[in-house]
């Protein structure tokens, strides 16, 4: 098993890395959409396992984590860049789309791409927008799947009532002290059970879509696989 830099806690982890890359050597996608690169870790993971001349789009909003991802895969030769003439290249290569996910998406739908691979991870307030972007304008083939990751969010969406109970600082325990505030890469509580609230508007949009299937693994933070119906 390969393993990848990292950043603990903002990332997927190495099995789920790891998985993720078996996923594309069993389905061979030669065109994958990744929302939410951060450090390009899950990138690098599936595009290891993609065949020859497969190309990894991953859609960035933040230009820190973008210009840094970008460095890394030139430096390890996931880059279509010609820059480095002595590395040996990857069979499949990766592009990063800097933007917010919308207009990232508008771009490569501009381009006339289509996908058969899509992994979700970007923000979870807009779930449900890139989900339906792609849908609605056919960018996905019809034989493609969309892996949508933290939907069961640490088993926050599960129920209203349990999510209240579970976010941090909801405690007795943790009264008197203050949130900690998640404009600095923390999460307060109410922070935790929006982002819940959003997965959980996500679930069940997808899963009362008449256009597609759905299933809802619980593995890792929850991962939805999703694929159109069959005509």
């Amino acid at each position: 098993m390969k393993v990848y830099p990292t950043t603990a806690g903002k990332t997927v982890s190495a099995l789920q890395g790891h998985f993720q890359q078996m996923l594309m050597r069993l389905t061979r996608p030669q065109s994958v959409l990744e929302l939410g690169t951060f450090m390009g870790y899950s990138a690098m993971a599936m595009a290891d396992g993609m065949p020859k001349g497969g190309v990894l789009y991953t859609c960035e909003k933040d230009p820190k984590a973008a210009r840094l991802s970008r460095e890394l895969f030139e430096e390890l030769a996931y880059s279509p860049s010609e820059k480095k003439v002595n590395v040996e290249r990857k069979d499949a290569t990766i592009e990063v789309v800097e933007g917010n996910g919308l207009s990232s998406l508008a771009s490569l739908r501009e381009r006339g791409l289509r996908f058969d691979a899509v992994f979700l991870d970007a923000d979870k307030s807009n779930y449900v927008n890139y989900y339906n972007f792609i849908l609605d304008n056919d960018m996905l083939n019809d034989n493609g799947y969309i892996l949508a990751d933290n939907v069961l969010f640490s088993g926050l969406v599960l129920n209203s009532e349990e999510r209240k109970a579970r976010a941090p600082g909801s405690s007795s325990k943790g009264k008197g002290k203050k949130d900690r505030d998640a404009a600095d890469g923390e999460w307060t509580s109410e922070a935790f059970q929006k982002f819940a609230d959003h997965i959980d508007t996500f679930n069940k949009h997808v899963r009362n879509d008449p256009r597609v299937d759905v299933v809802l693994l619980p593995a890792f933070d929850g991962l939805s696989l999703i694929m159109k119906k069959r005509q």
